[in-house]
């Protein structure tokens, strides 16, 4: 068994112990909107709204994630683009270096093969 699931086991167990524990208090009622509530309704809509609200941060992470992502991919297209313009900017000032390696290229000497 490993560590996450003997976690969950044990979170598990303790949270059916303290549903346990308060059920077996009756006369423990609170009132929400003039409305009686009793406690495994009140412990029952806690647990709703914590599972709600988690869902809801997780969505949350998720589209900023994907936001995130897609700017900094969109960013790095602009970083490449404003890159690839300089250097075809400045190909006319590589031409004179370009021929001179291309002249001592072809008449270096090379043994045939």
């Amino acid at each position: 068994m490993t560590s996450n699931k003997r976690t969950a086991l044990i979170l598990f167990s303790l949270m059916l112990l303290a549903f346990i524990s308060i059920a077996s208090f009756s006369d423990v009622n609170m009132h929400v909107n003039g409305h009686e509530m009793g406690v495994v309704g009140g412990f029952f809509g806690f647990v709703l709204a914590c599972g709600i609200g988690a869902l809801a941060l997780l969505f949350a992470l998720g589209l900023t994630g994907v936001v995130l992502a897609g700017v900094g991919i969109l960013l790095f297209f602009i970083f490449a683009v404003v890159l690839g313009s300089i250097a075809l900017a400045l190909l006319p000032l590589l031409f004179p270096i370009l021929l001179i390696v291309g002249l001592v290229a072809l008449f270096s000497k090379r043994n045939p093969a």
